[in-house]
């Protein structure tokens, strides 16, 4: 069974089975990403972002994968939940600084 390194800003690096068990370690974070998963090489794997249990970010994606090498090879863009393509997650950042003025 393959194992996932995850550094969880509470526990720091912990060891799970299923990537989808990082939802139940932590779910909060304000300084960077919630989560960053480790390949064997000790490599980033993936990072994500959550705020109050929400995938959120407002300043770039909140899911990024990487390859062995540390390159970016695919980004999600969330806001509060909702998964946005990369052109429409600037305009709903666009209507949210509207709607602060």
């Amino acid at each position: 069974m393959k194992t996932f390194k995850v550094y969880t800003k509470e526990k720091g690096i912990v060891e799970i089975n299923n990537p989808n068990d990082i939802i139940s370690l932590t779910i909060h974070r304000l300084d960077g990403p919630a989560f960053i998963c480790y390949n064997e090489n000790s490599s980033v794997n993936y990072e994500l972002y959550y705020i109050n249990g929400n995938i959120h970010r407002l300043n770039g994606p909140a899911y990024i994968k990487y390859d062995f090498n540390g390159i970016i090879i695919y980004e999600e863009y969330w806001i509060n939940c909702n998964k946005y393509t990369k052109d429409s997650y600037y305009g709903e950042l666009l209507k949210l600084k509207i709607q602060i003025i």
